[in-house]
Parts: structure tokens; sequence; C-alpha cells
């Protein structure tokens, strides 16, 4: 069996997996045994990208070759180099990411946010500090005795601005407004649509820690479609400055309440650059996505009808309402939803719930002795810091936790533990404990990840398609397209021995062609070239006339570059390069065809490149033994 450790973890690479029994062994190559579940996924998926359907035979026959070829590569130990292993490792994880979550949880939150988006709830909160999870019986305490100040009758906002590190609760008291679905943290979310109007609830989240009271449920407003005209207040205005924009925006209210084009006025008169462009308007919004007074103005607004100009903290508005819709269906949200929630705690609640289902497959289970053995040191020592993580060395045999079948020891947690770190004896059991729970996740993925390969065919056929083809590319690269490339000799060779066959049908221009910029340089430039050795020449030129000259080499026929019709083949045209106009020869001449390899080295290339893969694929034939089960074969699907 062939063991291949992928970063750190040890893990059985796709060709060491066990073969099921309900999937047969098709063929065989060198060491490698290919399923039939292997063979059938390559054939079906080759056949799709196939203009032309290839029959069973010539397939079988391609497929065979292409085998070989990943069985040299791993006898050149390609899959033992680092570099290797980091870029299938990181595949490897990509690939196995969908397997590790549970896809009914995705569902039930795209559809549970659906659902709330039929709603809009008003809170008001107070933000304590973020804390670790071990600190957090501390905060809630803190939280709760805030919460029975306001049971008691003292004013919420008050409290907020006493107490909320929320910079804005100086100014809304607290109040955040209506709040409609992804605009918060999911936790917060959460706890403002599951708590009842009227109550309180406790919720932490990457922000801070907060206590959130409902104060408003009601149906949700849908979106609207406005465009609207701006006028800025100065920076630091006064009441004399913001008195005179509304004057201004008053007069522009009479023009278009006069029938005047509302979105040719936009255009010329606002200052919104945003929108001003598209004749005022903005993209659709809802609740929550403009300031308070705009969004009120715009939701209470008859369609087509137009505000008086209203104030915001910006400036003076005009708004006109084009058009308002309700929530749409869920198939129409839902990719909008799934976009939504890759960017908050929704992203990693399927996994996490696939980790517990997992811990309950595995029957992992905890060891009470364990338990007990971290909470008599933490007692007897009394805190935690660096010595108490030194005195918990001191059990790393003891048994933390096990599952499927096996023991995880204590050290697999306690290296785990910040030395650093130093806190409390109350809370110092909830951080190790947060530590022991991390160290359970992180082992029961590993195994369910080396698992993976049995129980989804799809999985360990893609990524066992991925591994033949990094194998596949190295090994053709080090045996025929970079090999030919660096063979200098080897294709000097091949090209004398194969001389009749490079051909041309046109002469060709063979030389230099220097552009410079005016008939001055030009002779300066000739001047040089007579005394300057032609080793150094192109060098030299640069030096001394720097942006002044360039230089092609070239190899084209009659029609395929205008300096060159014009120079050498006797056709009038006009000068590409506007900067340096003034092109002359150099070493050229016009020949028949090719001179040397290098004036077909492209084509030369391409055909050594492929004498090399019939040799080596010779060699592999006779290296490497094939064998088909043709009584499998006759198992595979047709297409």
């Amino acid at each position: 069996m062939r063991i291949v450790k992928l970063l750190t973890v040890p893990v059985a690479i796709l060709c060491a997996m066990p073969l099921l029994a309900d999937d047969p062994v098709l063929m065989e190559v060198g060491s490698d045994k290919v399923t039939l579940s292997e063979f059938e996924y390559l054939y079906h998926k080759n056949s799709q990208q196939q203009l032309e359907k290839e029959s069973l035979d010539d397939y079988l026959e391609r497929f065979a070759v292409y085998k070989l070829k990943v069985e040299d590569a791993k006898a050149a130990g390609i899959d033992t180099t680092s570099a290797f292993k980091k870029e299938f490792g990181s595949y490897r994880k990509e690939l196995a990411a969908p397997y590790l979550q549970d896809s009914t949880v995705i569902e039930r939150l795209a559809e549970e946010a659906y659902d709330r988006m039929k709603s809009e709830v008003e809170v008001e909160h107070i933000m304590l500090p973020l804390v670790p999870e071990y600190e957090m019986p501390q905060t809630v305490a803190r939280l709760d005795s805030i919460k029975q100040c306001i049971l008691n009758g003292e004013d919420f906002g008050d409290l907020a601005v006493k107490y909320s590190i929320d910079r804005s609760a100086k100014v809304n008291r607290g109040l955040l407004g209506y709040l409609t679905v992804g605009r918060v943290p999911y936790s917060f979310e959460k706890a403002a649509f599951d708590t009842p109007v009227g109550e309180m609830a406790i919720v932490r989240t990457d922000f801070g820690v907060h206590l959130i009271k409902v104060l408003d449920k009601r149906p949700s407003q849908g979106e609207v479609l406005v465009e609207h005209i701006l006028k800025l207040f100065p920076r630091n205005a006064n009441d004399s400055a913001k008195a005179a924009v509304s004057a201004v925006m008053d007069s522009i209210y009479a023009v278009v309440k006069g029938g005047a084009d509302f979105e040719k006025v936009a255009t010329n008169e606002s200052e919104d650059p945003g929108s001003a462009a598209q004749g005022g308007k903005l993209p659709w919004f809802g609740t929550g996505r403009m300031v308070p007074e705009f969004e009120q103005v715009s939701f209470a607004l008859a369609k087509d009808s137009i505000s008086r100009p209203f104030a915001t903290r910006y400036g003076i508005h005009i708004v006109k309402k084009l058009d308002s819709r309700g929530l749409p269906a869920f198939a129409q949200c839902k990719a909008g939803i799934m976009r939504m929630m890759q960017r908050d705690e929704r992203a990693n609640m399927p996994r996490e719930a696939k980790v517990e289902e997992l811990k309950k497959e595995f029957a992992l289970k905890e060891n009470s002795q364990f338990i007990d053995m971290v909470g008599n040191e933490l007692e007897a020592y009394g805190k935690y810091d660096s010595t108490l993580v030194d005195n918990l060395q001191e059990h790393i045999d003891c048994v933390a936790f096990s599952f499927a079948g096996k023991d995880v020891m204590a050290n697999e947690v306690f290296k785990n533990l910040d030395r650093g770190l130093a806190i409390e004896k109350e809370a110092a059991m909830g951080y190790i404990t947060n530590v022991l729970h991390r160290v359970e996740t992180g082992k029961v993925i590993e195994h369910e990840t080396e698992l993976l390969g049995e129980k989804y065919p799809d999985y360990r056929n893609l990524l066992n398609e991925y591994f033949d083809g990094m194998m596949l590319f190295e090994i053709s690269n080090r045996k025929v397209w970079d090999k030919a490339n660096k063979d200098v000799e080897g294709l000097e060779k091949f090209f004398e021995s194969h001389r009749s066959d490079y051909t041309w049908n046109e002469p060709r221009f063979k030389g230099y062609v220097i552009y410079t910029a005016n008939d001055s340089l030009k002779n300066a430039i000739e001047d040089m070239i007579k005394v300057t050795g032609r080793d150094s020449l192109f060098q030299t030129l640069r030096k001394h006339f720097k942006r002044n000259v360039r230089i092609e080499y070239l190899l084209v026929k009659k029609g395929e570059n205008p300096e060159v019709d014009n120079l050498a083949f006797g056709v009038d045209s006009t000068s590409v390069d506007g900067r340096l106009p003034i092109s002359f020869e150099f070493e050229s001449k016009i020949i028949d065809q090719p001179e040397e390899m290098a004036d077909v080295r492209g084509q030369v290339t391409a055909d050594y490149q492929s004498e090399l893969e019939k040799q080596w694929v010779a060699n592999l034939k006779d290296k490497y033994k094939v064998k088909i089960h043709k009584k499998v074969l006759k198992k595979v699907k047709p297409l």
C-alpha cells in the first residue's frame, strides 16, 4: 500500500485507497489497478468533451498510454516532492470541503433567511467589548445587571450612552432602527428576529457582546426605485449656509414640478457624483440601505410623484419615485441569499453541523479521567499560565478522548495550549475545554477526509484524475516538452536528418531591421556600425542612442511586416512606428528555403517532441506490463 504525507497529516493517496467489492479492477498498469468506476468516469467525461465520439477500443488504447505515463511518474518519485505534495494537498482540501458540510443545513439556513426577509425588526442595543469565549460568563453577568436596571424602569437610551462601546450610541442612544436580513452579524440577526417584541436578549458577535431589545416587527416594505437631486451642505456648514442650499433646492423643485425633465435637471444640477451621470437614478434599495430620512420619504411617495425638498446629514434632496416591488419568490432570491451566507457566520454552520454528526458516527467520547486530571491540576495551582501548562505535561500519556476505535492522547491537546496566556482559575477550565473541542474537530475532520474516497466515488474519481493529471504534466515536461526545448544538439540533428520536410513556398526576409527617429540619427548609427564589432553592436547602440533606436530580428515573408515589405520586397507602406519612423536593414538577405534549424525552430521543436513522445511510449510499453480484464470491460456502460 502506497502512503504519502500531505502537509503534516499522513494521508493515503488515491492509489492506496481500498478497492470496493462492487467496483472490480478493469486494468492493471504496472503496480496500479484501475477500477471500473474510474475508467467509466473518465471515458464518459472524455466523450462529453469530444466533437466526434471515440470508440471504446480507441479510448482504451489511449487510456492505457495515459496510465503508463503516470506509472513512470511514480517511478520517478514526482509524487514525493514537496512542491507536488503542497499543490495536491491544497486541491484535496478544496475538493473535500463540500463533503465536510451538511447540505441540509445550507438549505435550512437559506429558507430561514428567506422567511425572515418577509419581516423587518426594530431594535436598540448596548454593546460591551468583545471577550474570549472563556470570559463570556463575566460579560453576560454585567449585561444581565444592565438588563435588570432596564426592567426596573431605567431608560435604555441613557444606559446605552453610559455603557455601550458602539460610538453611534452617543447620537442614536442605541437605536438601530429597522433591520433586515444580512445587514448585521447572523447571531445578532437571529436574536433580533427570534426575540418577542418588548423583550431582551444577550448575544456575542465578532464585534462585541450585545444586549438587544426588540421594539417592533413589521412586514417587509420591499424595495423602491428612485432618482434624486442632491445639493450638498458645505463642510461645517452653519444654519445660514444650510438655508442658502435649501433656497437653491426650492428653486429647482419649482422647475421640476413645473414639468422640466427630472433626469436632465439631475444630470445638470445634482452634486451626487454616483447618480448624476444616470439622471439621478439609484439602484433598487430596501430598508436599512439609506439614511432614515431618505428611506422614509422614498417609501412614502406614490409612484411617479416628486417629493418636496428635505434634509439629511449630507444635504438637501428631491426624490422622484419610479417604482416599488415586494419580495420576489424564493427561487429568484436564492442565489443572492447563498452569496450573503458566505459572508457571515452562516458560512461555517454547515461544517459545524457535519462535525457534530461525525462525532456521533465515530462515537467520540471524552475521557472523564482527563477532565478530572485537568481540573485537579488547575485547582491545585490556582490559575492558568505557562507553569500550569508545564504541570499538565506530566500527564501526556493520559487519553484525552477516543473516536473511531482509536485513542487521542493528552499531549495532542496540551501542545495547542497558549503558553503566553495568563487567566484566572474560573475562566481557565473553559479555555482548556475550548482547545479540547478544537482538537476533537480537527481529528474528526482528518479521519473523515481519509474515508471520503471510500464513501463517495465521485470524489475519489475526480481527485484521482487530478492526481494523475499533475503527475502526467510533470513527467511529460521532463521527458518531452522541456527536454526538446533544451536539447539544442538533438534539435540540430533532427533538423539535418529531416531537412527535406522543412520547405517554404515563398522566400523569406532574414535579418535585422533598425528603427530610429530621423535621418541624422540613422547616419550616426550606420557610422557606428562600421567600427563596432558585431557581438557588442546592439548593446552599444542601445547604450548610446537609448530610446532613439529599436532593433528587431525578423524572419518573415512578404505581407507579414510592413517595414520589411518596404525595405526588402519593394512594397510602399507607411511606417507603423510614429515615434521611430526611419528604418533600415542590417545583416539581412532573402532566402528561398530554411538555412538552419533556427529558421524553423518552432516546427522542428514540435516534430522533435512528437518523436520523443513516440520513443517514450515504446519504452513504457516494454517497461511496464498492461493487463486488461475483458469480462470487466464488458460491463462498461455505453455512451
